[in-house]
């Protein structure tokens, strides 16, 4: 991968997996160029794989980085290291903003009958692409030492409607919003 030199990263905000669903004002990527989400296709600001383009982005640089459902599909041992290259590319006082399952909201609001081994990580066993699989589900306490491990030292429950462009995607961070753990780090 190689940046556009168009790009501005100083002060940029970087919506990772876009989809077809754009973020006006952001560096919107997905890691295919011509995504098909929900039947739409689009094709993204670049191309980035966030288990290996993120060194190519500059340190210090970017004032937030929005991620939604996408660090539950990085492998476990690859997880500590992408945080730490969000950590990286963040300007201090950089705000990583991320969406992703919430293990215990699943469980509880989702599979009352406690059967949810199959629906959270029934990807892996299945004929659908490995990027569809779920590797990992997050609790607060989990995801906050890991990005404390990985360099962010604050961390805070954010809403929807803090962030009226991303409620506007109508994206997974919406629509599995019942279980959904909202959590930005901040470097």
């Amino acid at each position: 991968m190689r940046l556009p030199a168009s790009i501005e990263w100083r002060g940029a905000r970087l919506h990772l997996g876009c989809g077809a669903k754009y973020l006006d004002g952001w560096v919107n990527s997905d890691v295919v160029d011509v995504p098909v989400v929900q039947g739409k296709t689009g094709r993204p600001d670049i191309v980035l794989d966030v288990e290996r383009d993120l060194g190519w982005l500059p340190e210090n640089a970017l004032a937030q980085v929005y991620f939604s459902h996408g660090v539950e599909h990085i492998r476990p041992d690859i997880l500590p290291g992408v945080l730490a290259n969000f950590c990286r590319i963040l300007a201090l006082g950089g705000r990583l903003t991320l969406a992703t399952t919430d293990l215990m909201s699943i469980v509880n609001n989702r599979f009352p009958d406690k059967n949810w081994e199959g629906p959270l990580f029934g990807h892996r066993y299945s004929t659908d692409p490995l990027a569809l699989a779920h590797f990992d589900c997050f609790t607060w306490e989990k995801l906050t030492r890991l990005l404390g491990d990985a360099g962010f030292n604050r961390f805070r429950k954010w809403k929807l409607e803090e962030y009226p462009e991303i409620h506007a995607l109508n994206d997974y961070t919406t629509t599995h919003a019942d279980c959904t753990l909202y959590i930005e780090a901040v470097k």
